[in-house]
């Protein structure tokens, strides 16, 4: 299961971890999967089933560091959506769950890049900071690794110069860390498009491509850059190449395709590419939106 966690593929994960909890409905490991495999669905009541099954995952088998692990990534979720307040109180057992889980895994980098990006994305006053995040770098024996956490800490600073030389010094062929170059290298070549900077980012997400051939991610951030560049074709292209690789299911392709079509001007490809999406079952709140929206455009202009 940590193998098709590490590569993206959700859908498996999510069949896989409900297969075994059929067969055994315990399985700490298997419970710890299917919630992961599940964090980016609408639903909020399979957000809630989860959480509560990871509640007693941690009662019964305190020992087992997944199950701390995504629970406190499915409070994180859980909270979003919710109050200042309510997100507030969930802080101290996010913070506890993950200190836990890298405690009992203090090899594994998943838990202690998560424990980063929470202090990174709060203040000092609530528990949060540049120099708590900066404190998880302390001991950390894997080089690749480190690089990682560092180019996490710079992009917090926007600080794009860092985040590129820290991620250009990472060698690594660790699937999970591979996972994360790919998040951070995708979110860099982002940035440099929504900079203008569209060849540099082109170069930047083709590189991450051909290093990472099987993962639809630089692809999806590659089809973005192609139809900011006005290569609306190109950017169909590309985004229908991903449609075929590791990871497509967690990405908005057809929304994209929607709106490179709908940029080129052919409102029937968009118009169907939007409806699919709509029927996606990990699409998002606000990605949904805007498909409406642009679909009421399209009706509207038609």
């Amino acid at each position: 299961m940590q193998t098709l966690l590490d590569a993206g593929q959700a859908d498996q994960l999510e069949k896989l971890a409900s297969q075994r909890l059929k067969a055994t409905p315990d399985d700490p490991q298997a419970t710890a999967a299917l919630a992961l495999s599940q964090l980016d669905l609408a639903d909020g009541e399979v957000l809630r089933q989860n959480i509560q099954r990871l509640e007693q995952c941690v009662q019964k088998t305190p020992q087992e560091a997944s199950c701390s692990y995504a629970l406190a990534l499915a409070l994180v979720m859980q909270v979003r959506g919710g109050s200042k307040f309510k997100a507030l109180g969930a802080l101290g057992r996010v913070s506890e769950l993950l200190q836990k889980a890298m405690s009992q895994l203090p090899d594994a980098p998943e838990p202690r890049s998560a424990l980063q990006q929470y202090y990174l994305a709060l203040p000092s006053f609530v528990g949060g900071g540049e120099s708590k995040a900066r404190g998880l770098e302390q001991g950390v024996q894997d080089s690749d690794q480190l690089h990682l956490l560092r180019a996490r800490a710079a992009a917090s600073k926007k600080d794009w110069a860092s985040v590129e030389r820290e991620l250009r010094a990472v060698r690594t062929r660790r699937p999970e860390l591979l996972l994360e170059q790919r998040v951070l290298g995708s979110d860099l070549g982002r940035q440099w498009m929504h900079d203008g900077q569209h060849a540099k980012a082109k170069a930047w997400l083709e590189e991450l491509a051909r290093q990472q051939p099987q993962q639809a991610m630089p692809l999806y951030g590659l089809g973005r850059v192609l139809d900011a560049m006005g290569d609306h074709d190109a950017a169909v292209a590309t985004y229908e190449k991903a449609k075929s690789l590791n990871g497509a299911e967690q990405l908005a392709l057809d929304h994209r395709i929607g709106i490179a079509l709908q940029d080129k001007g052919d409102k029937a490809g968009a118009r169907a590419a939007f409806e699919r999406y709509l029927t996606h079952r990990r699409a998002s709140a606000s990605n949904i939106e805007d498909c409406k929206r642009r679909l009421a455009e399209i009706g509207a202009a038609g």
